[in-house]
């Protein structure tokens, strides 16, 4: 079972907690989204809102995976897979959503040094834990976060929804996906457009340890790497059926690509003056819109310093 990672004694002391998320999914989810709004809130109102804001957000990330968790225990009764296997995904989702909050404290205690020492740390680690669910657990497409947010409403209503791919039912011992019509070449280019994506984080830090931080090889390398991936997947689209997880997967990683105008050096040279020009004049013509326009461009910079490094999967 899911929360098998989790000591017995710890969810005795938390059982009234977990029954009442269960039986109050939706009033849970209404206090989660509001939760998640705080750190855009915080944006520039006071000192070290930076760090406030990315702490914001990691918690709210964090408490709703621990909900999610909980109460996948409770209705998710006839799903397991490998507990290893649930402890890596486990794991990626957590650094996941905290990655950002580790690189900023690493900045903040020990300077640039440290931003990158922990930068290469958690990558390393990311990509051997992906690699490991792709070479080891089968994994066909690693999924970010690995542990989605689960459907509480569709959850509430039915003990047999399917958290991801991979899962084991109980009584049947078969694998509930949709990975049928494989073939030997088929799963090679897989594995290979998964596999070049997965370490791309570390071509971009080896190409950027380089040629520089702000500079075009390491943004081409990261684009071209992209493309490629995406490129293999589409070409086995005529020949294999993908799940929805995964179409919605490779969905993601197309939009993407959009994020490469918000990236050093091309939204420095290019994107940059255009952005602040649109919001600029959304702000001016358009009644209300400044409530919205202004805290995009008071938070932008942080945005774009934090959240669009190349390097992340």
């Amino acid at each position: 079972m899911v929360l098998d990672v989790i000591n017995s004694s710890v969810l005795k002391i938390i059982e009234p907690y977990r029954k009442w998320i269960i039986e109050n999914p939706q009033l849970l989810c209404e206090i989660e989204n509001m939760v998640h709004c705080l750190p855009y809130f915080t944006a520039g109102h006071f000192n070290n809102s930076t760090f406030v804001s990315e702490l914001l957000y990691s918690t709210s990330n964090l408490i709703v995976l621990f909900n999610d968790l909980l109460m996948c225990n409770e209705k998710c009764v006839n799903l397991k897979f490998s507990q290893f296997e649930t402890k890596i995904k486990i794991w990626l989702t957590v650094v996941e959503y905290t990655e950002a909050l580790v690189e900023i404290s690493a900045k903040k205690l020990w300077g640039q040094t440290g931003k990158w020492f922990m930068i290469v740390v958690v990558q390393l680690f990311k990509t051997v834990l992906r690699l490991m669910l792709i070479h080891i657990y089968k994994e066909r497409i690693t999924k970010s976060p690995p542990i989605q947010p689960l459907n509480r409403e569709k959850l509430n209503n039915s003990h047999s929804e399917k958290l991801g791919e991979g899962f084991k039912l109980k009584r049947s011992g078969t694998i509930n996906n949709d990975n049928l019509n494989r073939s030997p070449v088929l799963e090679k280019n897989l594995i290979l457009a998964e596999t070049l994506y997965v370490l791309k984080p570390l071509f971009h830090l080896g190409c950027t340890s380089v040629a520089g931080e702000k500079c075009w090889p390491p943004w081409l390398l990261s684009l071209a790497i992209d493309l490629f991936s995406l490129k293999i997947v589409n070409d086995q689209t005529k020949n294999t059926s993908f799940s929805k997880e995964e179409e919605k997967e490779f969905f993601r990683r197309r939009v993407a690509l959009l994020l490469y105008m918000l990236k050093s050096p091309f939204y420095d040279k290019y994107s940059r003056i255009r952005i602040y020009a649109i919001l600029t004049a959304l702000s001016n013509t358009v009644p209300l819109t400044r409530f919205l326009t202004e805290p995009i461009k008071k938070y932008l910079p942080h945005w774009q310093s934090t959240y669009f490094y190349l390097w992340s999967s």
